[in-house]
């Protein structure tokens, strides 16, 4: 049985590898993630057809792709305060 240090150790490195790919594939926003996961899930589902499954995944990325740049830009820029010397 390894002793608390080592467990703690192991434990603090597992959950760092976890956050960081949680940090790389999620990033800014989790709705972006999901409308992702949502178009493999809807071209995987389409995949037998021929001429449906491009067209219905490339409308679907474009809409992901206008909401993304909507979101984006109604967030307020936050400017930094001017630096004024005394």
């Amino acid at each position: 049985m390894p002793h608390n240090g080592l467990r703690s150790a192991i434990w603090k490195r597992i959950k760092g590898f976890f956050l960081f790919w949680k940090d790389f594939l999620v990033g800014d926003s989790p709705v972006l993630a999901l409308g992702v996961l949502i178009i493999l899930g809807v071209a995987y589902l389409l995949r037998g057809s021929a001429i449906l499954a491009p067209v219905i995944t490339i409308v679907l990325v474009l809409v992901l792709m206008t909401f993304a740049v909507w979101q984006k830009a109604r967030r307020p820029v936050r400017r930094p305060e001017p630096v004024v010397p005394d």
